[in-house]
């Protein structure tokens, strides 16, 4: 699907906040369904990806190469920083599972790409993602945690039926210095970002009626193994810092 991508921070040799997902809760799940995320691969293609695009983007907009070395500054500085944002990592671990769920309904069911139940169960996992970001949003409430405590945040002010998206500040661990130091976002426009992801892979489902070229989940077996004693498919072990990645 289409999904926002931040590569601003990347071209400005600004670190970037990963996210991780629950893996207990994820390898739970993968017990259940006999299927298991290989994390390294997971995040190897997804931060390769983010790079590759912005490249991409970056020499389209400046006509010439975004250099090696910005791309090693932002991520060295990206995998020393590290910070708990509860909201967040739970709805990245239930993205995750329920497309992990899709994948063997796919999968047990037999189904073939292209074909009408095919399309249907993407169309679920889409309703499915719509429905969790619109009530996250519906709360208006964002948990983090600030000095060790969690605390509740407003998404957004609502003035004359408007939303007015609120900034938020974080604390920032930096690993390698031990200090902290605080970090702003908009939580808001990450939740409607994804809203409109999801929105739009619908769409094209529904109107269209055909599949999404970029959703075939044959493609994903890379990353989900059927149950395997692989190492990478549990985060138990699991660190940023030792994927592989692209010689950019």
């Amino acid at each position: 699907m289409p999904i926002p991508m931040r590569i601003d921070k990347v071209t400005n040799g600004d670190p970037t906040l990963f996210i991780l997902p629950d893996f207990k809760k994820l390898d739970n799940l993968g017990e259940k369904l006999e299927l298991y995320l290989d994390f390294k691969s997971f995040f190897t293609i997804g931060i390769n990806n983010l790079i590759e695009f912005a490249k991409k983007k970056y020499s389209e907009d400046n006509i010439r190469t975004l250099k090696e070395v910005t791309i090693r500054k932002w991520l060295d500085k990206s995998l020393d920083i590290v910070a708990k944002i509860p909201d967040l990592i739970d709805a990245l671990t239930f993205l995750i599972s329920e497309f992990l769920i899709l994948y063997s309904n796919i999968e047990k069911k037999g189904l073939t790409y292209n074909s009408e139940n095919y399309r249907l169960e993407l169309i679920q996992y889409c309703d499915n993602m719509i429905l969790y970001f619109r009530e996250k949003i519906e709360q208006n409430s964002f948990k983090i945690q600030t000095k060790g405590e969690l605390q509740n945040v407003k998404l957004y002010v609502e003035r004359k039926k408007k939303y007015h998206p609120q900034i938020t500040s974080i604390d920032i661990i930096d690993a390698k210095t031990n200090r902290s130091k605080k970090m702003f976002f908009v939580p808001y426009l990450i939740y409607d970002d994804l809203l409109d992801c999801f929105f739009y892979d619908k769409k094209i489902l529904t109107e269209e009626k055909k599949t999404l070229n970029y959703i075939n989940l044959r493609d994903f077996n890379k990353i989900i193994i059927k149950k395997s004693d692989n190492d990478n498919s549990s985060g138990k072990s699991f660190n940023l810092k030792d994927l592989k990645l692209n010689d950019n």
